[in-house]
């Protein structure tokens, strides 16, 4: 798989015992190099309009999100591990710390499917259990 793809981003949030889900859908860029997977895509604020631009780049055990623009900031999940990351808002700064469970990859010639599971954490307290699923597969036109 290479190039022009349909991203499809899950996200779910548990804040005491109450979900959240959040899903996008997205046409972004997908390469492999080095033996790690890169994929490119947009975010567009409905509110502003202003655009953040995402790279993710992840094998079988860690994943980094790369966003500049509106949002900017740097995450790191490394399975078992945890690390801190500045995250910069339109509502000001944020100094999180993720606490990463679980990285689990399957690529197969339909697509590429990557999950992750971790805690959040703001100031030392924990904000969240996370999950997220990334869906990649082939741009059909």
């Amino acid at each position: 798989m290479n190039n022009n793809v349909i991203i499809k981003i899950s996200g779910m949030q548990v804040i005491e015992n109450t979900g959240d889900n959040v899903e996008i859908i997205t046409p972004g860029r997908h390469y492999i190099k080095n033996n790690k997977h890169y994929l490119l895509y947009d975010d567009i604020d409905e509110e502003s309009g202003r655009t953040t631009k995402n790279t993710i780049k992840f094998n079988k055990t860690s994943a980094e999100v790369l966003r500049k623009g509106n949002i900017s900031g740097r995450l790191l999940f490394d399975k078992g591990k945890n690390n801190q990351s500045l995250y910069s808002t339109p509502f000001g700064d944020l100094l999180v710390e993720i606490m990463t469970k679980d990285v689990m990859l399957e690529e197969s010639a339909e697509g590429v499917n990557l999950k992750i599971d971790y805690e959040l954490y703001a100031n030392n307290s924990k904000v969240s259990d996370s999950k997220i699923e990334i869906d990649i597969n082939p741009f059909l036109s």
